[in-house]
């Protein structure tokens, strides 16, 4: 594609229509230049405004989405370690450090460290933590809601194919290296 520019390239039939102008706050309407049709671009305006929603969403019971997954996946597997679910997960060991912290601080999990490996802690959810999980997870239940409807049922499974496609194929550790 060198040398060519988005609006150069011919839309391929099965994208559907060009996509509407992005306005600034200012009403100004910007090109998207070959933002237009960069994948990238698109996932992150979608994890933004599902981020915005799931916390509106969620109300007083301001958890972040990440830490919410991460406490499903405790809920769901008692034990996991934080090798185990910055994998699951998709994050990077500080964040998953970071907010572990955090749901242990609110008395949310509870941290044990494992006796084969003195530097690994495996997760367990608090019952304190077990009623936070389960208010969430029927507010968050809304949040699913609107996101099925908006993806449609029809499309559901081969989006979700598609993103996990994105994520193998992309799956990158933090040196830059893929991992296997």
């Amino acid at each position: 594609m060198t040398g060519k520019i988005a609006k150069d390239i011919p839309r391929p039939p099965d994208v559907g229509p060009e996509p509407p102008a992005a306005r600034a706050p200012s009403g100004r309407v910007v090109d998207l230049g070959p933002m237009a049709e960069f994948i990238g671009f698109y996932l992150r305006h979608a994890f933004e405004a599902s981020f915005a929603d799931f916390s509106r969403t969620l109300g007083a019971d301001q958890l972040k989405p990440g830490s919410f997954a991460l406490l499903s996946l405790i809920v769901g597997n008692p034990g996991l370690t934080q090798v185990e679910l910055g994998r699951v997960s998709g994050r990077d060991k500080s964040s998953v450090t970071s907010a572990l912290r955090q749901l242990e601080d609110r008395g949310i999990i509870r941290r044990e460290r494992l006796e084969g490996d003195r530097r690994s802690y495996a997760s367990y959810v608090t019952p304190a933590g077990e009623k936070v999980y389960a208010r969430m997870a029927q507010k968050a239940q809304a949040h699913f809601r609107r996101l099925d409807e908006i993806v449609g049922p029809e499309r559901k499974a081969a989006f979700l194919a598609t993103l996990r496609d994105i994520s193998a194929g992309l799956d990158i550790d933090t040196d830059g290296e893929t991992r296997g």
